[in-house]
This record gives C-alpha cells, structure tokens and sequence, in this order.
C-alpha cells in the first residue's frame, strides 16, 4: 500500500472530531545555524512516540530539508495540490513511527506564479487534513521575512530556537521585538538548543528575558533546554532523527521533556499568559496568505 492510500485509510476509520482538539506549534529562530529544523523533526517524532498523529509542515521555502532530516526523498509538495484531482492525501509523505510531513516547496517563484484561485483550492484540500491529526509542527524560515511572520500569527504556540551565542542571542531578540509589537506574545516559548550544560541554557534564557523585561516590558516563558550532544550530529550525516538513532543521548532525553511540556501545555519558567487556540481553519487561511496570495 502506498502512502496516499495509507493515509486515506487512516482518515475513513478516524472516529470523533479530532480536529476540535488539533493543536498547531510552529518552532522558529532569529537566523539559520541554530538547529531549528532539527528541533522541529525531533519534538514532532517525540510526540508521535507520545501516540499523538502529528504532521511537519515544512514552511521553509527555497530551504525545505525536513526531508533530508528524515532521511527521505523530497516527494510532492503543497504546490501539487494546485493540479487537478491531486489529494491532499497524495502530498502528505509518511517518515519514521508514521510521522507524516509536506514540504512547501525548494522553488519560492513557483508559489509567486500561481494564481489567486490555484492559491485558493491548495489550501481548500488541506482542509481535509483536520479530522486525522492531533498536532501540526510547523517549520518556519528563520528571520523576520512577512511570510515567517504571517505563519506565526496562526499557530497556538511558537518555539524560538536560539543557542548561547552572541549572534543567536541578538537575533532571537530582535524576532521577540516584531512579535510583541504585533501582540504574539503570549505565545512565544524559548528553546535553547545546544548548550553545553543546563546552567548555561538557564542563564542563557535569563540573559534573553532581562533584555526583553528592560526594553519591552515583557517576559517570555521558557520550553527547555537541548544539550549539545555529538549524538545530533552524528544523526544529521546519517540523515536519521537522533531521537531515533540515539535515543537514550542527553539530546534526545532533552526533546522528549520539551514535547511533555508542550503536550502539557508547562513552561519551564512560565510566560505571562497561556496561550490560546486559534484552530485548523484559521491556520490554513493563515498558510494561504503566508505562502501565496489569499
């Protein structure tokens, strides 16, 4: 059985309005080199280890290597949809434990060709995702670009990658800034990746929430803290998830805590507000105008 009819049969036996309940996450950073997309493979397999159907949106435009990650062919893309009697069943791609993913797409002018009403009918069938899926990961370009910025605004959550580098620091600031300005605050949670021990992905955190208390009079919650662990890159050449390939690493064990949290809706040092929930249908009409022209 191929992928596409896996996937239809999964969605004719679903019982009961799954989508009520979907939650969307989308993990982002202030600039590349930060392991972002590696966050978001690992959390969203951790919460398929949790039984929870989850589904990578690969939003990283021109950038898309959730594939290579998973150890997979690039396949369809959400820009298959536009063509006559194509699924949104045919451009999900199915990885490890069953995980299912769609890449956006290597080709940012082929989005920009489209028309409006081809723009219209891709995200029309992604509808049909709803009833199948418990979590939506989202993985966002990095930076302040409009279309990062538009996708943000329809998740419940938001994962900011940053590590304990300068250059990181700095640029996760400055997306806490654009976020706060257009009042997503209560969804940002930080996530340092690779720091060397817990004490310093702690202070690492605290250094980004005095900065954001003295200049924006906010405090962002904290989701945890990734090791740096030889383990991950190791897994990266191999293109194997390192919660696959190594999971007992200080690496693995970190993203599992943080896929609990989220699942559990805790912080490690919690945010001023929960967040809230915003639905499949608004994340989509959000997608729309992120990626095309809704």
């Amino acid at each position: 059985m191929d992928q596409a009819s896996e996937l239809r049969k999964r969605m004719a036996h679903q019982s009961g309005p799954r989508g009520v309940s979907l939650k969307t996450a989308a993990v982002t950073s202030g600039k590349g080199g930060v392991g972002k997309s590696n966050v978001a493979v690992n959390v969203a397999l951790a919460l398929q280890q949790e039984r929870k159907n989850t589904l990578i949106l690969d939003t990283d435009v021109g950038f898309a290597n959730v594939n290579v990650l998973l150890g997979s062919g690039a396949g369809r893309t959400l820009l298959d949809l536009a063509q006559p009697g194509v699924l949104a069943s045919d451009v999900v791609q199915t990885g490890p434990l069953g995980i299912s993913w769609i890449s956006g797409g290597t080709a940012l002018p082929d989005w920009i060709q489209l028309s409006r009403d081809q723009v219209k009918v891709c995200f029309d069938k992604l509808m049909d995702l709803e009833s199948t899926l418990d979590w939506v990961i989202v993985d966002t370009g990095a930076g302040l670009n409009e279309s990062s910025l538009h996708l943000l605004e329809s998740v419940d959550q938001i994962l900011l990658v940053t590590t304990p580098e300068p250059t990181a620091l700095a640029d996760a600031y400055a997306l806490i800034k654009v976020l706060v300005r257009r009042s997503l605050s209560a969804r940002i949670r930080i996530v340092v990746n690779r720091c060397r021990t817990f004490s310093e992905g702690i202070q690492t955190f605290q250094r980004l929430v005095q900065v954001s208390k003295t200049f924006l009079s906010f405090e962002p919650g904290a989701m945890g803290y990734i090791l740096e662990d030889p383990a991950v890159g190791r897994a990266v050449f191999r293109q194997t998830p390192f919660l696959l390939s190594a999971p007992d690493s200080r690496a693995a064990q970190c993203v599992r805590q943080i896929a609990r949290r989220l699942m559990g809706g805790e912080d490690v040092a919690p945010a001023e507000s929960p967040p809230s929930r915003r639905g499949w249908r608004e994340f989509i009409w959000k997608l729309q105008h992120a990626l095309g022209r809704g």
